[in-house]
């Protein structure tokens, strides 16, 4: 019976991995310059789920990014350092470490 539950486990872990999107993002602070598709790229948490879209990359003056601004679906825009991201240059999209609950917590100020 344990042997059971262990494959129902592995089963299920298989199918749920296989169902999230899959993305090959690199940092986005290891590109040399901003490609202009990345306006409005769609933002994503570890998993997949969308927490939100790009608005804008703020760079240095060679072009490479340094902070990217992030509007969440709730509304409120928070600006991330670069190297807390990363970008999948084919499929367009914007990966964060972070999940919604931890993007929506207040920014301390500096």
């Amino acid at each position: 019976m344990k042997s059971l539950f262990a494959f129902f486990l592995i089963l299920m872990a298989g199918a749920s991995a296989s169902a999230a999107e899959e993305f090959a993002p690199m940092a986005l602070n290891s590109i040399a310059t901003v490609p202009a598709k990345i306006a409005g790229a769609r933002v994503v948490d570890p998993r997949g789920a969308a927490v939100g879209s790009l608005v804008k990359v703020q760079t240095d003056a060679s072009g490479k990014p340094l902070k990217a601004d992030i509007a969440l679906t709730g509304g409120r825009t928070i600006t991330l350092d670069a190297s807390a991201l990363g970008y999948d240059q084919s499929a367009n999209v914007v990966v964060t470490a972070m999940d919604q609950a931890q993007l929506a917590q207040p920014v301390p100020a500096r």
